[in-house]
């Protein structure tokens, strides 16, 4: 039984294969030079979410693109490009090119839905490409985030280190039928995602009693604070406080409606800078670009450089009045709640949170299916010495409830749950047919062919008398749930190891037609 099952989170998960240039043969320790592949395998999920408590609402987790990068020392180890991830999860080998005989470090880079960096103009670093360097991937910035956040989502990142030691075989192969016999390493590395721009909520509240209607009439970002550029990769504080401010204000989009919550005189500290006690107050998140610059106190002028929200609103018939907030250095992946108690009177309280970006783990399951290759007899015929099952043959029965004349195979399936699968006749379908029963019975409904722990027994009969001579493939064919396309499971051993004579194929078994035996 093959199983490459692994429970995978918010994150790619790499276990390592290595493919030998001689074929799918299984080798002890990595030569030098020689290419390898690496299964990176991608699982995001989302979840509908307040804009309250720091948790990335469904737009802000999708993942739409994704590229991984590996080097080691410096030079260019392996590259992979997807360009359409949203039906999750999903799963792809990467081809790595390694210069060590058994352990070495590999840096990966981990870059999600890059459409959404924009830069232009001269200075600007070139789009990322399969031959985009280290160097250029440590020093990639963009001037904008794409408007059409539902579209392209937000840019993550990860850069992350992994040592390999290539003497660590797991005992078994992947079950990838496009990548079967790599030799599979006893490694799970998880690259955890990040956001490298900041998030701005901000939230207001009347205090318990006020009877006048509070509105906020504006939200601005003050040009000295936005910075120009905002780096993909994390860098030094001393990089951060190069880059200049931008040439004019930011205004953020605000609700039209009243603010409704209020807060009562003796709440508790804790429940003050709750932002779920008060209302928010624009219509549309706004992400910030790393600035080192800021202030220590809401109300206390800090650098020069750093980040001010400014903040107009009436009460009731009232003039219009405004109000600053000096906000503290912005930080990448994190969350910064502005929770502004107005009064009446034109005094403002400010209480403001700074928090990870949280995202949320979700423990959902993967695989390739688990499942018996080669397939079997189902009358129990061990494997013959020779290390090969005869041809398997039909011949005509007229009545069609018998099995006298058909060949039956046992194929059990067991995993992932709900995994679901399909007898397929390729080449000659019209002269044969096939047929599933499990304890005895059969099974009429194909969406009952799922995973089990019990074994299934695959029926190939033939149609008339006239086609002695022909042959049938017999194929089991899965569709991934990463995916639309259906793909052909390994039945028949691996192509250089067949296990069924008469076939050429390890996806299928060909079965032909003789003479209904005389007594």
């Amino acid at each position: 039984m093959l199983n490459t099952r692994k429970i995978l989170y918010w994150a790619v998960t790499a276990v390592c294969c290595g493919l030998l240039p001689s074929g799918c043969v299984k080798e002890d320790v990595a030569s030098l030079g020689e290419r390898h592949d690496v299964a990176v395998r991608l699982n995001v999920g989302t979840r509908a979410v307040g804009e309250t408590d720091g948790t990335p609402a469904d737009v802000e987790s999708a993942i739409h693109t994704l590229r991984v990068y590996a080097f080691v020392g410096g030079r260019p180890a392996g590259h992979h490009l997807v360009e359409n991830v949203e039906k999750l999860p999903h799963t792809f080998f990467m081809d790595l090119t390694f210069y060590s005989v058994a352990e070495q470090k590999v840096d990966f880079y981990v870059v999600a839905n890059e459409k959404a960096m924009e830069a232009e103009g001269p200075g600007a670093p070139a789009p990322l490409s399969p031959t985009t360097t280290e160097s250029q991937l440590n020093g990639y910035w963009f001037a904008n985030l794409n408007s059409d956040i539902e579209t392209y989502g937000l840019p993550m990142f990860c850069k992350q280190p992994a040592t390999i030691d290539f003497t660590k075989v797991k005992g078994e192969s992947p079950n990838d039928p496009n990548h079967a016999g790599h030799t599979l390493l006893d490694y799970n590395i998880t690259f955890e995602m990040q956001r490298p721009v900041g998030k701005l909520g901000v939230f207001a509240a009347k205090p318990e009693g006020e009877t006048g209607d509070l509105r906020i009439t504006e939200l601005t970002m003050l040009a000295s604070g936005i910075r120009t550029r905002n780096y993909l990769m994390p860098q030094s504080e001393e990089t951060l406080k190069k880059v200049t401010g931008i040439k004019g204000d930011v205004s953020l989009e605000v609700i039209s409606g009243n603010v409704a919550k209020t807060l009562p005189s003796g709440i508790s500290d804790t429940e003050r800078k709750n932002p779920a006690n008060y209302t928010p107050v624009q219509n549309s998140p706004f992400y910030p670009f790393e600035n080192p610059w800021g202030s220590t106190a809401w109300s206390v002028k800090g650098d020069e450089e750093g980040n001010i929200l400014r903040i107009g609103y009436t009460y009731g018939e009232g003039d219009a009045r405004t109000g600053l907030v000096y906000l503290p250095p912005i930080k990448r992946d994190h969350y910064y709640t502005v929770c502004c108690l107005m009064h009446n009177d034109g005094k403002i309280t400010v209480e403001y949170t700074v928090a990870d970006w949280e995202g949320v783990t979700y423990p959902l399951e993967f695989d390739y299916p688990t499942y018996d290759n080669p397939i079997t007899p189902a009358n129990g015929t061990p494997l013959p010495g020779e290390r090969k099952y005869p041809q398997p043959t039909v011949y005509f029965n007229s009545d069609p409830d018998s099995p006298l004349g058909s060949y039956s195979f046992h194929f059990k399936i067991t995993g992932p749950t709900g995994q679901t699968w399909t007898p397929t006749l390729l080449d000659n379908p019209g002269k044969f047919e096939v047929s599933v029963f499990q304890h005895g019975q059969k099974i009429e409904d194909a969406d009952k062919l799922v995973a089990s722990p019990d074994v299934y027994e695959i029926r190939v009969k033939a149609l008339s008398a006239e086609n002695v001579g022909e042959t049938v493939s017999l194929g089991i064919s899965y569709k991934p749930t990463w995916s639309d396309a259906s793909s052909l499971l390994l039945i028949n051993g691996r192509n250089d190891d067949l296990k069924w004579e008469g076939s050429k194929l390890a996806e299928t078994v060909v079965i032909k037609q003789i003479e209904v035996p005389q007594n």
